[in-house]
């Protein structure tokens, strides 16, 4: 969270703080100013401290510290829709954060949009490194009440296909 993004009026601290005790996961952009802030280092170490999984970008400075001994992945040069996707994989496959990534998934998929929101949630459904007996159930509550998932091509199909090799 940058300060650009806290409402004028609140104490930018504390919103930072708030942030840091709530976040599920942290994602530290490196770049070579990095280190030259006196709170990026401190806000790594609160992240770390609470367990949470901690992600290193490189932008140009090599993780050190703590986040030194994982690899990071490489911002430069990518455009930021492949980062997030990649971003967005290791927090799906990630053992603290897979159930929750699978939880939002469902529910994303269950309020899809459009017919191609639909069938690229489906896909990564079909790739859930866990399954929860609840998924059933609501997998197909989705394909009967949201048409852009009933309707889609395929997906109803998709879908029981899924549940069958599930169960």
């Amino acid at each position: 969270m940058a300060h650009n993004d806290i409402e004028p009026t609140l104490e930018w601290q504390n919103e930072i703080e708030t942030a840091l005790s709530t976040c599920e996961g942290f994602v530290a952009l490196l770049h070579p100013d990095f280190h030259k802030s006196n709170w990026t280092d401190q806000e790594i170490g609160f992240a770390m401290g609470r367990g949470v999984p901690v992600f290193a970008v490189r932008f140009g400075q090599d993780p050190y510290g703590f986040i030194g001994k994982f690899q990071a992945f490489n911002g430069s040069g990518k455009q930021p829709s492949e980062l997030a996707d990649e971003i967005f994989d290791a927090f799906r496959k990630n053992k603290q954060t897979r159930d929750r990534m699978a939880d939002i998934l469902i529910t994303m998929f269950a309020n899809s949009f459009n017919y191609a929101q639909s069938k690229t949630l489906m896909t990564y459904l079909e790739e859930l490194p866990i399954w929860e007996p609840s998924y059933p159930a609501r997998l197909r509550s989705a394909v009967k009440h949201n048409d852009q998932v009933r309707d889609s091509f395929g997906i109803p199909d998709r879908v029981e296909k899924l549940i069958a090799k599930r169960e």
